[in-house]
């Protein structure tokens, strides 16, 4: 436990968001969901070794504090969300509630893309089936932290 949280700091420590921020092919929001799971579930079986503050950071930045823009990547959260997005509901350009998105999408060299105006970019605007249930783990998480 450890070395994972030694290796983790270099991992977030690229921006100034304290998250892994991917640059490949598709948004990384999973990971930033992941990456804040796993530092509460290492803050409640050895609290030395993190404070949980990870936590807050994802959901920080799942909320609108990340490049490229203030909106907030989960549909109907916050007070600008995700209002366009690649799932069942494509066609008619609206919005699922509590759909999670990839995220922001970063381009060479350094340039964030997050389109809101067309749902077909599913790199950037799909809702992904199991970061919904992840980000009310995270949720839950938090709500968990604070009552501390």
């Amino acid at each position: 436990m450890r070395k994972l949280k030694a290796s983790a700091t270099p991992f977030t420590g690229a921006n100034p968001y304290g998250v892994p921020i991917t640059t490949g092919g598709w948004a990384g929001n999973g990971l930033v969901i992941q990456v804040g799971l796993i530092d509460y579930a290492i803050h409640k079986a050895f609290p030395a070794l993190s404070d949980g503050r990870q936590v807050f950071r994802a959901l920080d930045y799942l909320h609108g504090t990340h490049p490229g823009s203030d909106i907030s990547f989960v549909s109907g959260v916050g007070t600008r969300s995700k209002e366009v997005a690649y799932g069942n509901n494509r066609a008619d350009f609206s919005f699922i509630a509590g759909g999670v998105v990839p995220g922001a999408l970063i381009l060479k060299p350094d340039l964030p893309e997050n389109s809101e105006n067309w749902p077909f970019f599913w790199g950037e605007n799909e809702y992904v089936v199991n970061m919904s249930p992840s980000y009310i783990a995270l949720v839950q998480a938090a709500i968990d932290l604070g009552k501390r």
